[in-house]
């Protein structure tokens, strides 16, 4: 869920950005038309003083001409001087929106001319640092070449030497086989007859163990296979356990991706609705939390061993000279090797000094691990802490 959760916070924000910006824009635009009506008010004010003051002038004239000059010429210099004061803060709006453009040019040329100095200056460094790793790049080709072709000169001498070496070494090895002919023989028939000895003696100790591993397999027959029952069932439940969390994995990813996507189409819609002139009513769907469908059990196959007959075992055992160690010699082993590496070791480092597979090793490891007596922190087994066992 955190892919549509992701997705659906960053649409929240687009869109209260977007809607703050409208709402900005309105009122702008409100206290235009403010400012334009008390305009208009201030001129219909205007245009009822000079009504009153035409109708006292009317009245005036009647009454006495001196003092309908006298009034006409007050009212004249009162126009005057309010057309004056307008002028003056016409003057003074256009001075200061000309200061305010007058410093946004000599700003944006101040940013432009860093901008092309800031350029300048990382094209000049970029040309100097590709001249450097040239440089370095020719010197370290020269250096291999130089390399190379001592290492051609070097193995050219020890080929040649080489050579001389082998030649005086056949001319003595033919003198000493002329010389020694007598001698090698009787040793070579000394050889011979202690190789014949050691095979009839491991002809015997073989016959000897056939009989006692027949023995053995008719007394042991009825474990070896529960044994290999119980190993095979749990490599499939592991197997089975292993496929469920991953199937359950990829159904929360398929969900959190189609979610997110969801969570994209909306935002995108109230966009273009808001760019319509449309405000539409938001409404968050709320995401239910959905839980996994419960992944089927599989039941894992009765493992059927078929057992071959003994004369087939004996041979396999006798043609293969290294068999593996049982579970529980194995699992000694690796309890061993673990106490004395107290720092953590891998399985993979156990391989080698152990003479076994990793898969063997590894699945004796996780035995003594349910068994308690072992501990693993991540990929490294150590001994089992106090209060564990």
């Amino acid at each position: 869920m955190g892919l549509a959760n992701g997705m659906k916070g960053l649409s929240e924000e687009i869109l209260e950005s977007f809607r703050a910006r409208i709402m900005d824009n309105d009122a702008l635009v409100s206290s235009v038309q403010q400012k334009m009506g008390e305009h208009r008010e201030s001129q219909k004010q205007t245009a009822e003083i000079l009504r009153a003051n035409a109708a006292s002038l009317r009245v005036n004239l009647d009454h006495n001409e001196k003092a309908r000059v006298a009034n006409f010429d007050k009212l004249m210099d009162g126009i005057k001087k309010d057309i004056k004061g307008i002028e003056k803060e016409v003057k003074s709006s256009k001075n200061s929106t000309n200061n305010l453009l007058k410093e946004f040019s000599e700003a944006r040329n101040k940013l432009s001319n860093e901008l092309d100095a800031f350029l300048s200056h990382e094209n000049k460094q970029r040309i100097e640092n590709e001249k450097t790793r040239m440089a370095e790049y020719e010197l370290f080709i020269t250096k291999i070449s130089d390399e190379v072709s001592s290492i051609f000169s070097y193995t050219n001498e020890m080929l040649n030497t080489f050579s001389d070496d082998h030649k005086e070494m056949s001319l003595e090895l033919q003198k000493d086989l002329a010389n020694n002919k007598s001698e090698r023989l009787e040793y070579t028939q000394g050889l011979l007859k202690n190789i014949q000895e050691r095979i009839a003696e491991i002809s015997r100790e073989n016959n000897d163990a056939a009989s006692q591993l027949k023995q053995d397999l008719k007394n042991g027959e009825t474990d070896r296979i529960k044994q290999y029952n119980e190993l095979f069932d749990r490599i499939s439940s592991e197997v089975s356990e292993l496929r469920k969390s991953t199937a359950s994995m990829l159904d929360g990813y398929a969900r959190d991706r189609s979610k997110g996507g969801e969570a994209w189409s909306e935002m995108q819609k109230e966009i273009a609705a808001h760019k319509n002139g449309n405000t539409p009513v938001v409404t968050h769907s709320v995401v239910k939390a959905v839980a996994p469908a419960a992944p089927k059990m599989e039941i894992a196959p009765q493992v059927i061993v078929d057992i071959p007959p003994v004369e087939e075992v004996v041979s396999e055992v006798f043609n293969k000279i290294v068999e593996s160690v049982d579970d529980s010699s194995l699992e000694e082993k690796i309890l061993d090797y673990i106490k004395t590496h107290t720092y953590g070791v891998k399985v993979s480092e156990m391989e080698l000094p152990l003479r076994e597979t990793r898969m063997k090793i590894g699945f004796a490891a996780k035995c003594l691990l349910d068994a308690g007596k072992v501990s693993k922190v991540d990929n490294l087994y150590y001994p089992a802490k106090k209060g564990f066992n």
